[in-house]
């Protein structure tokens, strides 16, 4: 325990007895670790009375050991890899882990690591404390589960709802038909007309429905960003009700160099940019403003697995000029299914549609409004190289 007394005396040298301290240390409620960085692999040298506790062994049993003897199989490997970051970086930091006990039995740690340096600035162990969070995961967990219930009860009802929707004008018609000999010829074709018209909104609530579902990326392509963006944009322009202008901002090499490339499905992209404005045109009641912009965001993503450095994105931005959207439902409007709109008039699929889309790309999706004002969307995907 000499490294321990040494490391206690050197923090009470401002009055506080080393004594005290290390009594502080052994009675904390959360568990304390201090590991030598001098000595390979890092061993612990102290573990106080609630990490023994938190863990089910004794002193002998964790001094010498590097700590990752808690790992198991299940334990994140990219956690594991920040902890690692976070110590070529000499830094501090705070994981969740998964650690496992003596016994076997799993449980969520709160692991926060700090530096501890000696008088002349050097490195000398790392000091960790530990907590137990494993009811407040639990609880979240549960939570999440209710949520997905939730949404897939929505899904079912939803699929049944529209597809019920398009069916009983296709069966209606169908039957106006089987009496021909009671409909002139303009009659005819309006029924023929009309199945048409609902089999193709029913397709169109199935392909959605797949497209919400799907999370694979093997249709996935490498693009120059600006290139591709501008395509999709001008795809979706074409559909617009003719009561809605355009404005674009940032559509230039100057704002996106060409070396910018991101990896999406050119289709998907197009389906993205098409629902976006879609909706947009619908807030407005397909009449007003409405306004695209593109911009490079060196910081935009959170770091990906394995990273510790945030990530450069392109971002798309769709404001329009509507009613605006209340906070209460803006929380919502990701979910499947999950529309303002009256029946008929809208499958409730195009938002999570998008959502699902862009998170596959590694990217997000944000949506902030105002009421009386209007609404901004807002889709970040990963830049995937600069050459």
């Amino acid at each position: 325990m000499s490294f321990l007394g040494t490391y206690a005396d050197a923090a009470g040298s401002d009055g506080m007895p080393a004594s005290l301290m290390l009594r502080a240390a052994e009675t904390s409620n959360f568990g304390l670790t201090l590991a030598d960085v001098r000595k390979p692999d890092m061993p612990l040298v102290y573990a106080n009375r609630a990490f023994r506790a938190m863990t089910g062994y004794e002193t002998a049993e964790i001094l010498g050991r590097n700590c990752r003897f808690l790992q198991g199989p299940e334990t994140d490997p990219d956690s594991v890899a920040k902890i690692r970051q976070t110590l070529q970086g000499e830094s501090s930091s705070t994981i969740l882990l998964l650690n496992y006990r003596k016994d076997g039995s799993r449980f969520w740690n709160r692991f926060q690591m700090s530096p501890v340096r000696d008088e002349s600035d050097r490195l000398v162990a790392y000091l960790g404390m530990q907590v137990d969070i494993t009811e407040d995961v639990d609880r979240i967990g549960l939570e999440t589960e209710r949520q997905k219930l939730e949404t897939l009860g929505r899904l079912a009802g939803g699929v049944a709802h529209e597809l019920n929707n398009a069916l009983q004008p296709i069966l209606l018609f169908a039957e106006m038909l089987e009496r021909t000999d009671e409909l002139d010829p303009q009659a005819q074709l309006d029924c023929a007309k009309g199945i048409v018209e609902n089999a193709r909104f029913a397709s169109d609530v199935v392909s959605q429905i797949l497209a919400f579902a799907r999370r694979d990326g093997a249709d996935d392509s490498d693009h120059e960003a600006l290139a591709i963006i501008t395509q999709a944009v001008d795809f979706a322009a074409d559909y617009l009700p003719a009561g809605i202008s355009l404005e674009r901002g940032g559509f230039d090499a100057a704002t996106v160099p060409a070396d910018r490339r991101i990896t999406v499905n050119r289709t998907a992209l197009y389906q993205v940019m098409a629902n976006l404005f879609k909706n947009a045109a619908s807030a407005m009641d397909d009449r007003g403003r409405l306004r695209v912009g593109l911009a490079l965001l060196q910081t935009g993503l959170d770091p990906a697995a394995g990273e510790t450095e945030r990530r450069p994105a392109i971002e798309i931005s769709v404001t329009d000029e509507g009613s605006g959207i209340d906070p209460e439902t803006l929380k919502h409007i990701f979910e499947p299914f999950f529309t303002t709109k009256a029946p008929g008039q809208g499958t409730g699929l195009g938002l999570s549609t998008i959502y699902g889309i862009v998170e596959r790309w590694g990217g997000r999706v944000a949506a902030e409004s105002v009421l009386g004002e209007g609404s901004v969307f807002r889709v970040l995907i990963p830049v995937s190289s600069a050459q």
